[in-house]
């Protein structure tokens, strides 16, 4: 009889981060109805051995990079599932973005600005968040950018802008500081 296929996926799937939670999930296909024991791998190296979860889980450190597997052990007679399919695993350094504005120089009252919050990644699903030190709670938009349309002195200080992704959400460092400076009546 043939041996069951255990199937290893991660998530979050795409670039992972330094500080990001990660989970492996081990899948014993059409096997759902089964009591499972799971054993997770690490470059060909035991890590667990046979535990009931079919979840792995911890948080991702920069500049690791490491070759997991999974495989299952069936509970009623013990017998064991092929090995899973290798997910490589890279961790990239957490990225910190960088704060532009669309005029330099100061803003004469009224205009407008907008300031560009930049991160030199191609992958989605980014919000990108905003905060000065008048505000007690960051702005949170959809877009890289926050436009002020008509300038006031209030506006003028210091801006910081991070992004953030995911569910629990996985923040990237603030931006360097930006002053923002508001002249004229």
């Amino acid at each position: 009889m043939e041996r069951p296929k255990a199937v290893l996926t991660l998530q979050p799937d795409g670039q992972i981060f330094s500080g990001q939670e990660v989970t492996f999930t081990c899948e014993i296909r059409g096997h759902a109805d089964t009591e499972w024991m799971y054993n997770w791998n690490k470059d060909g190296v035991q890590i667990s051995s046979y535990t009931e979860s079919s979840k792995y889980s911890f948080t991702a450190v920069e500049s690791l990079s490491a070759k997991y597997t999974c495989s299952g052990r069936r509970r009623s007679d013990s017998q064991t599932s092929e090995t899973s399919n290798t997910v490589t695993l890279t961790v990239s350094e957490k990225p910190k973005p960088e704060l532009t504005p669309s005029r330099e120089g100061a803003v004469l009252k009224g205009n407008s600005v907008t300031l560009s919050c930049t991160l030199k990644l191609q992958s989605a699903g980014w919000k990108f968040y905003w905060i000065k030190p008048t505000q007690s709670t960051e702005t949170e938009t959809e877009t890289d950018y926050y436009n002020i349309s008509s300038v006031r002195v209030s506006d003028g200080g210091q801006y910081r802008c991070r992004a953030g992704r995911g569910n629990p959400v996985y923040y990237t460092h603030y931006s360097d500081a930006l002053w923002v400076n508001v002249t004229g009546e």
